[in-house]
């Protein structure tokens, strides 16, 4: 298990050289001098490259930290960090990374822990600058939190930017496949089914291709450099800029941020400090296999997430699940009629003329509404509530739920399509035909996931970046890892975590929360808070087995109460939970903090 992990070549997958080791010798060296010698990071500067770079004028390692302005907590502070573009080419130039502190208000200080909300695209600056108090409540208060926006991401530079403020990827996708999803009803036979679907993918492909052509012409090679491999380079040299040569890697991740913490602790095994990984995707999948191979394990939670919601829905009854006719109503008979309704909507979309973007409610529309809200179960009785207004005739809330946000670009394919191994453009008979059977035989949500995830099209991707690790997985850490799955996860399931534990034997420790959502804090449990904490205290792991309640299910009172900002720690949990649902999403949270 202690095989040196594969620096590739990703056009080729022959092994390279190892990185320039800036964040080992010069720049440590330099660093620990210009701890009493301002003027010399000067010397940093001259130490990578030329300084003939535009974007050079900052000096690498170094931060400047400020306050965070009107989209920070007091307490924060903000600043970024020049780092290397390219840490094998000392002539590319640099980038820069966004940064947010909560500093710890415990003594004595144990540090730092870096902390990635998932994604690919949700920024970390932003969440440690608003939330950082509430992310304390998961590694302790003798921490400084670190938020960080990845490469092409946020506040980071260069960012992914392949569309105009003139006309943006929302505008570009607008009532495209890309943004309304497939639409298909469960009633059609197979060859009905795969003569539309397939007629959709077509367009799918079609728009993959334009999407990136774009992207090639308006970015050109800076494309390149936003690929996970890269990003766990930063956080080794943001570790040691903040911490010093000597420091380990504290790290937690949710959803993507699970990739990531794979990729860090297999890059990086003798760095490893505290690292807990939340919701866990497999990421041996991410890198190696086809897009549309992944959903047949990825979604195997999906379907017992959703029939959960039905059973909660009618054991709670209409008071707080207005899908139900009746308390103890059959929840066959809920998710019957709902079917019934999206099925009707691919024959006969709704109109929906008080949408804050008047259009069609349709039936992918319907299915991607349903899969963004299995991920979060405090927010089902609010989904219970858009939904049977729809089913009355208004869809303004669902529409509006699932309509392109706006400022969103392409930074999600930059990363996956950087990370996968290259493959020839699948013939569209064999996606539509895996997808079809995963949707009769696992989940309604197959084609759903498509949309909602959109790592297909890669085989247009016009750039091969100067790195990309593929393994192997399995490597013997300085330190073992937490790993944290949800019994009925929707998108990641448990049987990603007991793969990456499978994988890491000893140098890793599983915990099961007995709970739907995505990640552990999707519903609070004061079990699992009690386990990560203590890891973050002093290493402590779970006893093998350990299974975790929650301290309330979907659909309570408790659970509709939980969002209240006057409540104690465990509620911040739960309001972390929707915050970082958000964050994933693009989506405001003021109203949580």
């Amino acid at each position: 298990m202690d095989d040196k992990p594969q620096v590739l070549d990703a056009e080729h997958g022959a092994k390279r050289a190892k990185p320039k080791d800036v964040g080992v010798s010069r720049f440590v060296l330099l660093l620990v001098a210009c701890a009493t010698l301002p003027a010399c990071w000067m010397l940093i500067h001259k130490a990578w490259g030329h300084g003939n770079h535009a974007e050079e004028q900052n000096v690498l390692g170094k931060v400047s930290w400020g306050g965070c302005g009107s989209q920070g907590s007091r307490l924060a502070e903000c600043g970024d960090i020049t780092v290397p573009l390219d840490y094998f080419d000392e002539g590319a130039g640099s980038a820069s990374i966004g940064l947010a502190r909560y500093p710890a208000s415990v003594s004595p200080r144990k540090g730092i822990v870096l902390f990635n909300p998932g994604g690919p695209g949700g920024s970390g600056k932003g969440l440690v600058a608003r939330a950082g108090k509430l992310l304390q409540t998961l590694v302790g208060e003798d921490y400084d939190v670190i938020g960080f926006d990845p490469r092409g991401i946020g506040d980071s530079k260069p960012s992914t930017k392949c569309f105009s403020e003139g006309i943006d990827y929302a505008t570009f996708s607008r009532n495209t496949i890309l943004s309304r999803s497939y639409d298909l009803a469960s009633n059609l036979s197979d060859a009905e089914a795969k003569k539309i679907l397939i007629r959709q993918h077509i367009e799918a492909e079609a728009l993959y291709k334009t999407q990136f052509e774009v992207c090639a012409r308006t970015m050109g090679d800076k494309l390149k450099y936003m690929g996970t491999s890269s990003v766990v380079r930063d956080i080794d040299f943001i570790t040691k800029a903040l911490e010093g040569p000597n420091s380990l890697i504290n790290f937690y991740g949710f959803s993507y941020g699970t990739i990531l913490g794979q990729y860090l602790v297999n890059m990086l095994p003798d760095r490893i400090g505290r690292v807990a990984i939340d919701g866990v995707a497999d990421a041996t999948a991410w890198v190696s296999d086809p897009y549309y191979t992944w959903y047949r394990e990825w979604l195997t939670s999906t379907t017992d997430a959703y029939d959960l919601f039905f059973q909660r829905c009618s054991e709670v009854g209409p008071l707080h699940c207005e899908l139900a006719h009746e308390k103890a109503e059959k929840p066959s008979d809920i998710k019957d009629r709902l079917e019934s309704f999206i099925d009707g909507l691919f024959y006969e979309p709704l109109a929906v003329s008080n949408a804050t973007v008047p259009g069609l409610l349709t039936s992918g529309r319907v299915r991607m509404f349903l899969l963004g809200n299995l991920v979060t179960p405090l927010s089902w009785p609010a989904a219970a509530h858009a939904l049977a207004q729809a089913m009355t005739g208004d869809g303004a809330a669902v529409l509006d739920a699932v309509q392109p946000r706006a400022g969103a670009d392409l930074q999600r394919s930059a990363v996956s399509c950087n990370d996968q191994l290259p493959h020839a453009a699948p013939a569209p008979g064999a996606v539509v035909g895996e997808l079809l059977d995963v949707f009769r035989t696992v989940t309604r949500l197959a084609f759903t996931v498509v949309t909602t995830e959109p790592d297909a099209g890669c085989e247009f991707w016009p750039v091969t970046p100067p790195e990309r690790f593929a393994g192997p997985w399995n490597h013997t850490l300085s330190n073992p890892i937490l790993i944290l799955s949800n019994e009925m996860d929707p998108v990641t399931p448990l049987r990603s975590g007991e793969l990456v534990h499978k994988l890491l034997g000893d140098s890793s420790s599983l915990l099961i929360q007995d709970s739907p959502g995505h990640c552990t804090i999707a519903l609070p449990s004061a079990c699992t808070n009690n386990a990560t904490r203590a890891f973050f205290a002093d290493g402590t792991l779970p006893k093998p087995g350990t299974h975790c309640a929650t301290d309330y299910p979907p659909f309570s009172v408790d659970a509709v109460r939980a969002l209240d900002v006057d409540a104690g720690r465990l509620d911040a949990q739960a309001r972390l939970g929707v915050i970082l649902d958000r964050v994933r999403k693009g989506a405001d949270y003021d109203d949580l903090l």
